[in-house]
């Protein structure tokens, strides 16, 4: 066997847990294909292939370092000067609207830690308004639809809009931030671990949020709880460590990945994450996974 096969057959072993669903372009929110990231000449993560759906939850899990979160910041074009990336993403569950100025525009991101600016709730929700240029008169109804769509109006002030948005918890930081993803009327919504340091009960509001948003938007959340994966997810994609950089080593329906991971690496990482050290057989087995 030559040497170019032998790296096309190496290719394939590696690949062969990734599930193309989404084949009609109907039903395909984003397209990625020979996507490879590279930082000082570094390679840094490699997706050969992957298609993501025009709505619903896609859990990104893996080791840390393995490159999730520059596999967020690859797709919203995100990336840093030590950073680069070559390959294929191509969006297509965005609105008929006139072209964005950049391709962050089509994403509302919602880091690790809220990023609320040091001023008013107002003034804080009035910028996505402001550049999407809608009309003032209209700017009340908009922040007040999307602070009850996160649970925020009850919670806050009688004249919230005075209300100084650092005063918040944090979690009601966190969910200024996706108030103002909405009010920007993107169509992906990208979460990178929004509750690891939020408390249980703020996490289940951010969680029942991500869950509503995924019925009608692409939502790719980034995270290190099984659990959470497992609760909000619809569909999981697993990124291993594969010698010196991260790979996409499979992607399946959450339901199937939880009930019995087809890849080795994803059934070991399972069994650290939550300390089972035996009941995961081979591939696409009868015993579920048990997940809190």
């Amino acid at each position: 066997m030559s040497t170019l096969s032998l790296a096309a057959s190496d290719q394939a072993h590696k690949n062969e847990h990734v599930q193309l669903l989404f084949d009609d372009p109907s039903h395909c929110g984003m397209t990625i294909k020979d996507l490879k990231i590279v930082a000082k000449n570094k390679t840094i993560l490699t997706v050969d292939e992957l298609r993501l759906p025009k709505t619903g939850v896609v859990a990104i899990m893996g080791p840390s370092g393995s490159g999730k979160s520059t596999l967020l910041k690859a797709m919203s074009e995100l990336m840093d000067e030590n950073l680069n990336h070559e390959g294929h993403i191509e969006i297509t569950c965005v609105g008929d609207t006139d072209a964005p100025d950049s391709v962050c525009s089509h994403f509302a991101m919602v880091w690790q830690k809220p990023t609320v600016f040091p001023c008013s709730i107002w003034d804080n929700l009035k910028i996505p308004l402001r550049k999407r240029k809608v009309e003032r008169k209209q700017w009340r109804g908009l922040m007040e639809h999307a602070l009850e769509q996160v649970g925020l109006l009850d919670e806050l002030d009688a004249q919230w809009w005075k209300q100084r948005a650092q005063r918040l918890s944090g979690g009601q930081q966190q969910r200024l931030s996706i108030a103002m993803g909405l009010l920007k009327d993107s169509n992906i919504f990208l979460f990178d671990e929004p509750t690891s340091a939020l408390d249980p009960i703020a996490t289940e509001k951010i969680e029942q949020i991500i869950r509503d948003l995924g019925r009608t938007k692409l939502v790719l959340l980034v995270t290190h709880s099984l659990g959470q994966a497992h609760r909000v997810s619809d569909y999981s994609a697993m990124i291993h460590n594969d010698k010196e950089f991260g790979i996409l080593g499979e992607f399946s329906r959450t339901e199937d990945f939880f009930k019995s991971p087809s890849s080795a690496k994803s059934r070991e990482f399972i069994m650290r994450e939550t300390g089972l050290t035996q009941g995961m057989g081979g591939p696409r087995n009868t015993q579920e996974v048990a997940v809190n």
